[in-house]
């Protein structure tokens, strides 16, 4: 009864959310076993006595799984997070699983890169104790933010925080979904169009929030209390 009573765009913006949350778990885990593979593959290329060749596997293993999943759980992490009631910097879980996912996917971009184009060419020394140790402390921080994603620990940020205003279109939500797909078919440099439908949501989502400030009572009316 409560589902047919349900408008139909609401209806269907839930369904968009939720195929949201999958490709976010999705990405996640693949982020997760990519990361595994990367670390099992530089453990087995120490042992080979031309590793040259099996970084070479790892770099590919890289440039065409590692890179897209990581900047992919970003972007739908980001995405989540800010068309709903979450926010980005209204909940202390957000913010540290945010900014932690960032600097996991820039760092391990730009260190992996540089180390395995070195680790593939023959001859080349091998930095394969620093690909080992960056690799395990990726593994360990894909876990703490799968950790912070399901138990939501340590409360919201500040206490003058007004309510989230959420966009709740389901024709924001399909943008959001095909973002990816166009990302892959195009020519543009990585994650460009992600990262411009980030921060075009960004830029109205605070746009929004300044005018509604604007018409906002202030706290002190009697009578007159921040939603949570």
């Amino acid at each position: 009864m409560t589902e047919l009573a349900t408008p139909p765009r609401t209806r269907l913006t839930k369904r968009l959310r939720q195929v949201l949350v999958l490709m976010h778990l999705t990405t996640a885990f693949g982020w997760l076993a990519a990361s595994l593979a990367v670390l099992l593959l530089t453990v087995h290329g120490m042992a080979q006595d031309d590793p040259s060749r099996v970084f070479a596997t790892v770099a590919h293993l890289d440039d065409n799984l590692l890179a897209d999943f990581s900047f992919m759980t970003v972007y739908t992490g980001l995405m989540l997070a800010g068309l709903g009631h979450w926010g980005y910097l209204r909940f202390w879980w957000v913010t540290v699983k945010m900014v932690l996912a960032i600097t996991c996917a820039l760092t391990g971009r730009a260190l992996f890169s540089g180390w395995l184009a070195d680790a593939a060419t023959p001859g080349h020394p091998v930095p394969d104790a620093q690909l080992v140790i960056a690799t395990i402390l990726m593994v360990c921080a894909i876990a703490i933010m799968a950790w912070i994603g399901r138990t939501k620990p340590w409360g919201r940020v500040g206490t003058n925080r007004g309510p989230a205003q959420p966009l709740g279109h389901p024709a924001l939500y399909l943008l959001v979904i095909v973002t990816p797909v166009l990302d892959y078919i195009t020519n543009l440099p990585l994650q460009a169009i992600p990262v411009a439908i980030v921060i075009g949501y960004r830029v109205v989502d605070t746009y929004r929030g300044a005018r509604s400030s604007g018409r906002r009572p202030p706290r002190s009316r009697p009578g007159w209390g921040w939603r949570t």
